[in-house]
């Protein structure tokens, strides 16, 4: 889970995904970036759901199930997660 996977992000969801990217909080991630980051992806995109969650957790993780995303978020880090998201 934290060391190389391999994002499963399907092809009408790479601009969805590259926009996330962007709107990834700068500094350390903690357990409440996880829910304010959903929210300002959720904003900017119009996505709400398994739509916005079930996407990001794949991008994240290359899983579709896991532990929470709000614990999981500041384990993976944000270099990481970029790298994740940014393919």
């Amino acid at each position: 889970m934290f060391g190389e996977i391999t994002p499963l992000v399907d092809a009408e969801d790479k601009d969805f995904v590259a926009t996330a990217a962007t709107l990834l909080p700068a500094g350390e991630l903690t357990g409440e970036t996880w829910s304010k980051w959903a929210n300002a992806v959720k904003a900017e995109t119009g996505r709400k759901g398994r739509g916005l969650f079930m996407t990001l957790r794949k991008a994240l993780t290359g899983q579709e199930h896991g532990p929470d995303m709000g614990a999981l978020l500041p384990l993976i880090g944000r270099e990481r997660a970029l790298k994740r998201l940014q393919g």
